[in-house]
């Protein structure tokens, strides 16, 4: 009987382990989470890195917030403030709001904004204290419209990576 019980035993751990390496639904993780991907991705974020072409946008001069809330609500804020070698300043603010849900497969986070546009970010990382993501060129410049004045080395298609942590 003990034999038994130690081949069932060793069964279910393996079928555990097996079902533990196949939670991993993002590129860079996390493998496993006990909350649910909704939970984890409501509250406010601070994107710390804005990539473009190996530039971090937000390390000159950018500022970009996003929250959403769990009844579907989003915002997202992005200012810049510039100086250029003529000690002139510029800056600039905006805000879109809108809804947003997650895809069937809940790799992207689907946004319907106010304005009646569309765009979407693909999750590479989602826990409860990081959201990384990809983003195409055209949904840069709608999510983040102060970075379209920034971007200079993007191809046509190119993908653009952020990376934000919860507030």
């Amino acid at each position: 009987m003990v034999k038994i019980s130690n081949k069932v035993l060793l069964a279910g751990g393996l079928a555990t382990a097996i079902g533990l390496t196949a939670c991993g639904k993002y590129e860079d993780g996390p493998n496993f989470s006990l909350l649910t991907k909704k939970q984890r991705l409501t509250g406010d974020w601070e994107v710390e890195k804005l990539m473009d072409g190996g530039v971090n946008l937000i390390s000159n001069g950018m500022d970009v917030e996003m929250e959403f809330d769990k009844d579907g609500d989003f915002e997202i804020s992005s200012s810049f403030t510039y100086t250029d070698n003529y000690g002139y300043t510029y800056s600039n603010s905006s805000s879109f709001k809108g809804e947003w849900e997650f895809s069937s497969d809940k790799e992207e986070i689907e946004l319907d904004f106010d304005d009646g546009s569309y765009q979407e970010i693909e999750i590479t990382r989602l826990t409860n204290k990081e959201l990384e993501g990809e983003l195409s060129e055209q949904n840069m410049n709608k999510i983040f419209p102060n970075a379209a004045s920034k971007i200079t080395s993007s191809a046509p298609g190119a993908t653009n990576r952020f990376e934000a942590e919860k507030k």
